[in-house]
């Protein structure tokens, strides 16, 4: 009997890198480590083999590496990783995959993890969807009941928007990403979290509900994932389902895909 493939998957953003190994259909490891732009192919090479040591999977085992970077010069560093540590060239995901349906006027701009996203968002629960990624910007993707990708809208992620305000204005703290019962603020803290985060979450109840409309699907099924979802997502009664790992079992799907290029 012929063992279980084991798949690398990387997905790396503008804030976290996250890495998860795939044994077979089994996404048996997920860690999520900081996106540093000085970190080198060594590095992640050591990091890689502490990820599997701590998942007790052997490192000689991994049989693929694919990967969705929205980051381009972190994503040539775990690609020289790959080479060099583990000795395969990985996959890289991007919007003009074979299988990969939309309406995009430039499909390449597409980022990777709204790809991973919508392949694995209509894999599992078909469409129409719309799906919240939230990171260092939150994104909404729109797919129809065939599964095409038809675009979507981008706005600040939640600690984006935080380290925008502080930085623009002299005497506001940071705000703590804890949403607060009321939205009349006796004090600054809780004023600023007030507006940031009842502000995202009726912007985004607003943009799903224009997104159904313009869909012409006002049932449109809507999914949420990302490190920030769990922030606000309880506050978003249109959220039908929070799916941590949505982009890295995207990249399992679409490598599955590769096999018949």
């Amino acid at each position: 009997m012929s063992m279980p493939e084991t798949l690398l998957a990387l997905d790396i953003g503008n804030t976290n890198v996250v890495m998860g190994i795939f044994v077979g259909e089994e996404l048996r490891i997920v860690r999520r480590l900081s996106t540093r732009s000085t970190r080198t192919a060594d590095e992640a090479g050591i990091m890689i083999k502490m990820l599997c040591q701590d998942g007790g999977v052997d490192p000689k085992a991994i049989d693929a590496v694919a990967v969705a970077s929205v980051a381009p010069k972190i994503g040539q560093v775990y690609r020289s990783m790959s080479e060099e540590y583990l000795g395969m060239t990985p996959l890289f995901v991007h919007g003009d995959i074979p299988g990969f349906t939309s309406v995009f006027e430039r499909p390449h701009e597409i980022g990777a993890d709204r790809v991973c996203d919508a392949v694995a968002g209509f894999a599992k629960f078909g469409g129409p969807l719309i799906i919240l990624d939230f990171g260092t910007a939150i994104t909404l993707e729109a797919l129809d009941e065939q599964g095409v990708y038809l675009g979507g809208s981008i706005l600040p992620g939640l600690q984006t928007s935080a380290e925008m305000l502080k930085s623009a204005t002299a005497l506001l703290p940071e705000a703590r990403l804890v949403v607060p019962d009321h939205v009349i603020a006796t004090n600054t803290d809780y004023a600023i979290r007030a507006g940031l985060l009842w502000g995202s979450i009726d912007g985004l109840r607003g943009v799903i509900g224009r997104m159904r409309e313009e869909m012409g699907a006002p049932s449109a099924k809507v999914i949420a994932t990302g490190g920030q979802a769990h922030i606000i997502a309880d506050h978003i009664p249109e959220i039908h389902s929070i799916e941590p790992n949505l982009v890295l079992e995207g990249i399992h799907i679409i490598y599955g895909w590769s096999k018949s290029w």
